[in-house]
């Protein structure tokens, strides 16, 4: 279990650090506490590698801050001989989403709402992996022009062998929970910082459940992806993969075979906070004549927000510019959640 320090400190200069040397992200983090990026597993076979860290910590006057531990190993491998570079790093954000429309909801959809994501335990809205998460902070830190404050967290890095080889290696965050429980404790030290925390600190308790599918190869043009009914594409050699499917959320990500490049990206947020993100981004029209709700349909991202089964939901199209997979995957999505149609049924091919 990861170790962390307490969250009831109060606010400090953003560049004085009361925290040990051992310790990073605000402090929430503990050397050899348990994920091998905050170990000497990080530096693989090498007998060298350094660990640092860098961080601007947010205030009540300016909050917004980051923070980065950064790892680096070099050693020659004991197969060959080759030299082997290890570069890795895990980033963490806090502040409120973008105010451009496009901006937020590439930041918010594209990195964290895939279908490789799964829902936080506990009711905490936002998603996590084993690369990293988001997290939506409770209202008392939301901006003053209303915009929702967020914590994200990211894992990267390279594994370079010899003179030509190179692949991804992102830095080790012990798997989709732990990962949640890492972006949960730098959370409640942004919070404090900032001045916005809650009574009690946000805590992770539970497993990380909803584990999304398998990422399945389709070969013919007329499957129904996702498992929603008329989702299909004339492409053949596609890769599909259905994510959370619950209440709250469902995501599908569909990926040429060869080239890897997103096909279609969808979602669907009902949960309250988590769908807050999205909010004033939907306009006052339908995004389609004839559609329920209100939306946008844009080069890069649509949106669309309808009442479903007595709440507001969040429909989401990345990649895609055609209003037939988002009308077909919001169909779906309603039948399954027991509310009429958003779109025509024409609309869906």
């Amino acid at each position: 279990m990861l170790a962390f320090a307490g969250t009831g400190f109060g606010t400090w200069a953003a560049d004085s650090w009361p925290w040990p040397k051992d310790r990073y992200c605000w402090g929430a983090w503990e050397r050899d506490s348990g994920p091998d990026f905050l170990g000497d597993a990080a530096f693989g076979d090498g007998d060298d590698g350094s660990r640092s860290g860098t961080e601007s910590l947010p205030t009540h006057e300016r909050p917004s801050g980051s923070c980065e531990v950064t790892i680096a190993s070099n050693y020659k491998s004991s197969y060959d001989g080759d030299k082997v570079s290890i570069s890795q790093r895990v980033s963490v954000t806090y502040g409120p989403v973008p105010t451009a429309a496009e901006a937020r909801l590439s930041m918010i959809q594209d990195d964290y709402l895939g279908a490789d994501m799964v829902a936080l335990p506990d009711g905490l809205p936002g998603t996590v992996n084993a690369r990293g998460g988001l997290l939506v902070l409770p209202k008392s830190c939301d901006a003053k022009d209303g915009r929702p404050t967020v914590v994200t967290m990211q894992a990267y890095g390279t594994y370079a062998s010899g003179p030509s080889y190179t692949q991804e290696d992102p830095a080790d965050l012990g798997g989709a929970q732990q990962a949640a429980v890492l972006l949960v404790a730098a959370a409640n030290r942004g919070m404090a910082a900032a001045g916005c925390a809650p009574d009690k600190p946000l805590k992770v308790s539970s497993p990380v459940y909803d584990l999304p599918g398998r990422r399945e190869r389709v070969f013919t043009s007329s499957d129904d992806l996702c498992g929603i009914r008329g989702l299909r594409f004339d492409t053949e050699d596609l890769y599909h993969q259905t994510g959370v499917v619950t209440r709250d959320l469902q995501t599908c990500s569909v990926a040429g075979d060869r080239d890897g490049i997103p096909a279609v990206d969808l979602a669907m947020v009902a949960q309250p906070r988590l769908a807050a993100v999205f909010d004033s981004l939907t306009g006052n029209r339908p995004a389609v004549r004839g559609w329920r709700g209100t939306g946008t349909l844009g080069e890069n991202h649509s949106i669309v927000r309808a009442d479903c089964a007595g709440r507001p939901a969040t429909f989401l199209m990345g990649a895609s510019t055609d209003p037939g997979h988002l009308a077909a995957f919001a169909n779906a999505v309603a039948a399954r959640l027991g509310c009429a149609p958003i779109a025509p049924k024409r609309a869906a091919r």
